[in-house]
C-alpha cells in the first residue's frame, strides 16, 4: 500500500513538472502593443482581414458573380459598398462598419453576417498555423545562409589580402639576398682590390714626382 502511494505521488510530481514546462512561455513586455497581448493584436488584424473579405464577397454577390441565390445584381448597394472601400481605409473594422451602417443598414448587417460565417466555417485556421510556421522557418534558413555566405566571402578576402602582403615581403627579401650575394662574389672582390691598387699606385706616383721636383729645386739652388 505504501509502495503504491509512493508511485502515485511520483507520477503526480512528474505530471506537475510537465505542466510547468508546458506553461513556461517567453515574456513579452506589456507595452509592446499598447498594453494588449500579442494574441489580441493578431485578432484585431484578423478582424480587419475578415471584414475586408466579407466586403469583397458581398461586392461580388451584388455584382451578380457570386455563388448561390445571394448572387443578384444590385446597383445601388454595389455602388455604396464600392465607394466605401475606395473612400474609407479599412484600418478599424468596427468604425468602418459603423460608417457603412449610417449609409445602408441592411448592407452593413449583411457584411457582419458574412464575416462571422467566414470566420467560423470557411477560414482554415490549421492552414494559417502551418503557413505561418513554414514562412518563419524558411525565412530563418534563408537569412542564415546569407549570413554564412557573407562570412565565407569576408574570410576569403582576408586570406587573399594576407597572401598578397606575404608575397610582397617575400619579393623584397629575395631582392636583398640577391644583392648580398652579388657583393660576395670573387669578381666584385677583385674589382674592388684592383681599384684599391690603382688608387695606391696613383698616390705613389704623385709622391715620387713631388720628391723629384724638390731635389731638382735644391740642386739648382
Amino acid at each position: 500500500m505504501q509502495h503504491r502511494c509512493t508511485a502515485v505521488s511520483t507520477v503526480r510530481q512528474v505530471g506537475h513538472r510537465r505542466c510547468m514546462r508546458a506553461r513556461a512561455k517567453m515574456y513579452v513586455p506589456s507595452d509592446s502593443f499598447g498594453g494588449i497581448s500579442p494574441e489580441r493584436k493578431a485578432s484585431q488584424a484578423l478582424q480587419q482581414l475578415f471584414t475586408f473579405i466579407a466586403a469583397k464577397i458581398v461586392l461580388a454577390q451584388l455584382e451578380g458573380s457570386g455563388r448561390g441565390s445571394l448572387a443578384s445584381y444590385n446597383y445601388e448597394q454595389y455602388n455604396i459598398l464600392y465607394k466605401q472601400l475606395q473612400d474609407s481605409p479599412l484600418t478599424d473594422a468596427h468604425s468602418w462598419l459603423n460608417q457603412l451602417m449610417q449609409k445602408d443598414r441592411a448592407l452593413a448587417l449583411r457584411l457582419m453576417v458574412v464575416r462571422d460565417a467566414y470566420c467560423k466555417e470557411d477560414f482554415e485556421w490549421d492552414q494559417l498555423q502551418h503557413l505561418s510556421h513554414n514562412a518563419i522557418k524558411d525565412s530563418n534558413i534563408q537569412l542564415m545562409r546569407q549570413a554564412a555566405t557573407a562570412s565565407l566571402i569576408a574570410t576569403e578576402n582576408c586570406i587573399e589580402t594576407q597572401h598578397a602582403a606575404g608575397h610582397g615581403s617575400h619579393i623584397a627579401v629575395t631582392a636583398l639576398e640577391q644583392q648580398d650575394q652579388r657583393s660576395d662574389t670573387p669578381d666584385s672582390r677583385s674589382s674592388t682590390g684592383h681599384a684599391d691598387s690603382s688608387t695606391s699606385s696613383n698616390h705613389s706616383s704623385s709622391s715620387d714626382s713631388s720628391t723629384g721636383m724638390l731635389k731638382e729645386h735644391t740642386i739648382i739652388a
